[in-house]
């Protein structure tokens, strides 16, 4: 942002979205992904919202400190006594609570405890697929009694079936170990890193190919979740940094696809500015909201 200051700028309150793209400009907001971060500290949180962080999500594909990963084995049957530490302390500074990639029981403990609420940031349907990083129908019908919005996520593994592969998921897992570097890594190293990490997930996908996900099968849980609970309650989260995207929906110019799709099925322009950007501002709102009260 600092770099493209013409094109980028950050955003810190909701109404700061309509200001920023009245000028022409991208709206930059930015969140946590994977709290293990703040360690055994929860008040760190206060200096990254110092740095303008405005989400956080406690858990990735691991349970950790804070709580129980919906793709891993349950070490606190939802959150930790960390973890409920975090939910308030985000209510107290304004900070929407990220329950994707978190277990069921986390998003239930997250729905008692938070006095804002809880956004799913990129997040599919399970009755769509059968997978444990999706919602099932009860818990989106109470995200969106509660007021809030599930985001959609392109990521592959939810939105098909992938058969195991061990071979591959060994290979994977060198390739993520091969590029793990020291904490003084230079910003050259990291970049380079990445891209070695890069070209081999390509080779990798050659060598084992899997299945993969169409907008079509991304549109599935898009239209389920709008068929359930409304365009007040749903948007979009691709995942695109984190290994999403599907064939026909690879980066962010094959997103008007789905405004189109959306038109056809008649949903109006006004319910199409809640689905790409009212809702999570909704969401955001409430945070601040809270934050105050």
């Amino acid at each position: 942002v600092a770099a493209h200051p013409k094109y980028f700028a950050l955003a810190f309150t909701a109404d700061d979205a309509a200001r920023i793209a009245a000028t022409g400009r991208r709206v930059v907001y930015q969140s946590i992904e994977n709290a293990s971060i703040l360690g055994q500290d929860v008040t760190l949180l206060r200096v990254f919202y110092r740095l303008g962080v405005r989400m956080a999500g406690p858990i990735h594909f691991r349970s950790n400190q804070l709580g129980d990963s919906a793709t891993d084995a349950k070490r606190w049957n939802g959150l930790s006594p960390m973890g409920r530490d975090f939910v308030a302390t985000c209510n107290e500074l304004g900070i929407v609570v990220d329950q994707s990639h978190a277990s069921d029981d986390v998003f239930d403990q997250m729905m008692e405890l938070s006095r804002a609420p809880i956004i799913c940031s990129h997040s599919g349907c399970r009755a769509v697929h059968d997978h444990p990083r999706n919602l099932d129908d009860a818990r989106i019908k109470r995200l969106a009694a509660a007021g809030s919005t599930i985001q959609i996520n392109s990521y592959n593994e939810y939105l098909v079936t992938v058969p195991p592969n061990p071979e591959r998921a060994r290979a994977q897992a060198a390739i993520r170990a091969a590029a793990r570097l020291p904490e003084d890594a230079s910003r050259a190293q990291i970049v380079a890193a990445q891209r070695r990490q890069m070209a081999a997930m390509r080779d990798l996908d050659r060598k084992y190919p899997i299945p993969r996900a169409g907008f079509e099968d991304f549109m599935r849980h898009v239209t389920h979740a709008l068929d359930l609970v409304g365009p007040d309650h749903v948007g979009v989260g691709p995942d695109w940094d984190g290994g999403g995207g599907v064939t026909g929906m690879e980066d962010v110019a094959a997103l008007p696809r789905i405004t189109e799709r959306l038109l056809k099925l008649g949903y109006t322009e006004a319910q199409l500015a809640q689905f790409w950007s009212g809702n999570a501002l909704r969401v955001l709102a409430a945070a601040q909201a809270a934050r105050k009260a």
